[in-house]
């Protein structure tokens, strides 16, 4: 946003150095990015009137132009641009002049030598503008400074507004912060419109869309005359980056720039029956934009149209076919309130982002719709001789009411650490323009339509304290306790750090995926992991749900390793995942995932290549529950995809469903186009974290030696090995502190049917060395309760 220090001195008296006034807007959080002086860069620039252009003999894109500055001879000047005409005023850098990054000297161009340059807007550095000559008004004299006819010696601010500052996007708005910050009063621009009696209105406004335009406001003027604007207009255009156009749309420029309302002016000719709607646009229905594009419009795109065709994109751009002309009689004048949401969704829809649209999609004030439109108005009839119809058209059937804010000046003083007395806080409020009335020691603040920023209490707060001085409040420390994590955070930390420590790297994979993803992964319908959430609005057609499982991102991410023929992948993710919950939101839970696949370590010249397999997942799951002191995890066997039918084992944890860990079955890998064995596992984290016990405790080392002892058993075929290895640890305790299985037959002297198990133990007692007696008093209880609760046989 460019705020020239002349205009803006025309609402409010600046009586600081521009310098300082900065320093100030800074400090109260309007943030300057820079300071332009135009003048510094700029000499030797003069009024030209041209007298005559001739085809350049040898260059089709080039042409010779004689302009003559003042009394003196006629110059011959090379130029590009055909924007101009004989008799037309333009800027002249004369040989000599000085431009911001440039000096002019005499060229030649293509056998013909040109003394000087004509400049655009761009070339003077007062907008970026570049695709023609900036033509001057034609009461400009020849020979005159250009730098003090375009008012080049001003000041200018260029101030970064934040989105939730849209009051900000205006000269006035501006002068508002200033006013507040020096304490010097706010003049608004005079608004008095002189009507015509004998003008009637033919306008006739249908809004059929009220949530996307709250407002809409339509004025009338007829016996227009369209020209170019006097200088000051041009100047003041230009002093914000703006290309003067013609009268009557260079006022509705302005208006924008001083009020921050934008405005339209239709050429009432060509809307038939001066009848305006405002509705969302047909499918299929597309429309030409003063940029000379043709756009297709979304059903979502709000319309100004005629009874058959659009006319413009509301709040974005107008149609070329209603835009002001030079034979332009009529206009109807549009102010109007949009919301902000629908207008934003279709600037970018559409990839234009205009000053109108960076308005509208802020939040415009509703309630300076007529306020602005009577300015326009009055201006118009000023500069084009227009005559104004004094019936005005303003749609606006559920007046938007002002939100209502107590403020506790007591809680002020806290949040802020300063004793600011409620009279202070009632004058900083008043002075932008807040309505204030105390009442029982709390202030109850009105606020204007044009702050919509302004929601709650502390909202009120920060606004003292920026009018207060941020740099001026004491400093103080908040009371309050140190933060920490909680038991599940550190738990979640400290699987991060085994699993890089174990040689897995960290993955962060897309909160979204694909239906088909489950098909891929095998998932049937009876899976928890079938159920999805649908996204409302997908950022992609290929993601329109939230990811159940973590493992069709690594599977992605493992293919893609492949494909770069890295030798090995180990990555692990934890994340969450989501399901439905019957309610407006999903059910969440934490998971973690890994995948390895390829090469655990590669071949060297003193050892061969160790694939990832089974056991190295295995193994990472059992050092993870070890490392959070959680008990021994239970295997068991698992069947179904994605895993492979006989390399798979379900995880739990006391008897609880914990996961699952295994070799991918090969179709699934045929299905995410992985060439090489894939061995996962999925843990949820609730169960873990839910067993974990309180702060570790230091357990006295063992003083007395252990006594060992082996024990096998028979059992059936089918039955998992951690079953008697959990009953052995539960019947042995206290005595028992470790049970390892060392060996798994099957055959001869083993009936069919049947399995062999040995289990190596280790007996320990802290009040002694464990005798024979006491080992063999364990043994029988194991015996005992191994052959009552799983039939088992002891051998040998």
């Amino acid at each position: 946003m460019r705020v020239p220090m002349r205009w803006l001195a025309e609402f409010v008296d600046v009586d600081v150095p521009v310098d300082k006034l900065a320093e100030l807007l800074d400090l109260s959080g309007t943030k300057v990015e820079a300071v332009h002086r135009p003048s510094a860069a700029i000499g030797g620039v003069v009024v030209a009137e041209v007298l005559g252009i001739t085809q350049h003999p040898n260059a089709d894109s080039l042409t010779l132009v004689d302009v003559r500055a003042g009394s003196g001879d006629a110059e011959l000047v090379v130029c590009g641009a055909r924007n101009f005409r004989v008799g037309d005023r333009v800027p002249l850098a004369q040989v000599g002049a000085r431009l911001p990054e440039m000096e002019i000297t005499e060229r030649k161009i293509r056998g013909e030598t040109s003394r000087g340059m004509l400049c655009s807007a761009a070339e003077l550095g007062v907008s970026a503008d570049h695709s023609g000559i900036l033509v001057l008004p034609n009461d400009a004299a020849p020979g005159d400074d250009v730098v003090d006819l375009l008012g080049l010696d001003d000041t200018i601010l260029e101030l970064e507004i934040t989105p939730n500052r849209p009051d900000c996007m205006s000269i006035v708005g501006v002068a508002r912060e200033v006013s507040a910050i020096l304490g010097n009063d706010l003049r608004h621009p005079l608004v008095q419109v002189e009507t015509d009696a004998g003008v009637a209105s033919p306008v006739r406004v249908d809004v059929q869309d009220a949530t996307g335009c709250p407002r809409y406001l339509a004025r009338y003027i007829e016996g227009v005359k369209v020209a170019r604007s006097p200088a000051w207009l041009t100047t003041r255009l230009l002093s914000v980056g703006v290309r003067a156009v013609s009268n009557v749309v260079d006022v509705t420029n302005l208006v924008l720039f001083e009020l921050g309302q934008p405005l339209h002016a239709f050429d009432a000719a060509n809307v038939p029956d001066q009848h305006i709607i405002v509705r969302r646009a047909r499918r299929g229905e597309g429309m030409t934009t003063l940029d000379g594009h043709e756009r297709t419009l979304h059903p979502d795109d709000l319309l100004i149209a005629e009874k058959k065709e659009p006319l413009a994109i509301a709040g974005v751009m107008g149609g070329g076919d209603s835009e002001v002309s030079d034979e332009t009689t009529a206009v109807i004048l549009e102010s109007a309130h949009f919301q902000p949401e629908s207008i934003s969704f279709t600037s970018r829809r559409h990839g234009l982002r205009t000053e109108a649209s960076a308005r509208f999609e802020r939040g415009t004030d509703p309630d300076l719709v007529s306020v602005a439109a009577d300015r326009a108005a009055s201006l118009i009839a000023d500069l084009a001789g227009g005559r104004v119809a004094p019936d005005i058209v303003d749609q606006y059937p559920s007046p938007i009411e002002r939100a209502s804010i107590t403020l506790r000046p007591r809680r002020a003083e806290q949040v802020l650490g300063a004793p600011l007395g409620i009279d202070q806080q009632a004058s900083y409020l008043r002075a932008l323009e807040l309505e204030v009335v105390e009442s029982d020691g709390a202030l109850q603040v009105q606020v204007p339509l044009f702050r919509p920023d302004l929601k709650r209490e502390i909202d009120l707060v920060e606004e003292v304290g920026r009018l207060a001085g941020f740099d001026r409040l004491p400093n103080t420390l908040p009371p309050g306790r140190t933060g920490r994590l909680d038991r599940e955070q550190r738990a979640e930390r400290a699987i991060r750090v085994l699993l890089a420590d174990l040689g897995l790297h960290e993955a962060w994979t897309s909160s979204f995926m694909a239906e088909v993803d489950l098909s891929r992964l095998g998932v049937g319908r009876g899976d928890p992991a079938a159920g999805v959430v649908r996204l409302a609005n997908p950022m992609s057609e290929e993601e329109r749900c939230l990811r159940t499982t973590l493992l069709p991102g690594l599977l992605r991410s493992v293919a893609l390793n492949e494909r770069q023929r890295a030798p090995g992948v180990a990555l692990f993710e934890m994340a969450r995942v989501y399901e439905p919950s019957g309610e407006r939101l999903p059910r969440e839970a934490v998971v973690l995932a890994g995948v390895l696949s390829g090469s655990r370590r590669v071949a060297s010249w003193d050892s061969p290549e160790e694939p990832w397999d089974l056991f190295d997942a295995k193994g990472i799951v059992e050092a993870l529950f070890a490392s959070l002191g959680l008990p021994a995890p239970g295997f068991s066997q698992a069947q179904g995809l994605p895993f492979h039918p006989t390399r798979a084992a379900a995880i739990s944890i006391e008897g609880r469903s914990a996961g699952a860990v295994g070799e991918l079955h090969p179709q699934t890998l045929v299905a995410w186009e992985i060439e090489r064995p894939v061995i996962a596992f999925e843990l949820a984290l609730a169960p873990l974290l839910a067993t974990l016990g309180g702060k570790p405790k230091v357990q006295e080392l063992w003083r007395f030696p252990s006594n060992l002892f082996d024990i096998a058993i028979v059992v059936d075929a089918v039955m998992a090995s951690s079953e008697p290895s959990r009953i052995i640890r539960e019947v042995g305790a206290p005595e028992v502190v470790d049970v390892r299985l060392f060996d798994v037959y099957e055959g001869d002297q083993i009936p069919a049917g049947k399995k062999s198990l040995a289990y190596a133990l280790e007996l320990r007692a802290q009040e002694g060395t464990v005798t024979d007696a006491m080992a063999a008093e364990v043994r029988d209880r194991i015996v005992g309760a191994l052959a009552a609760r799983l039939g088992a046989e002891l051998r040998g």
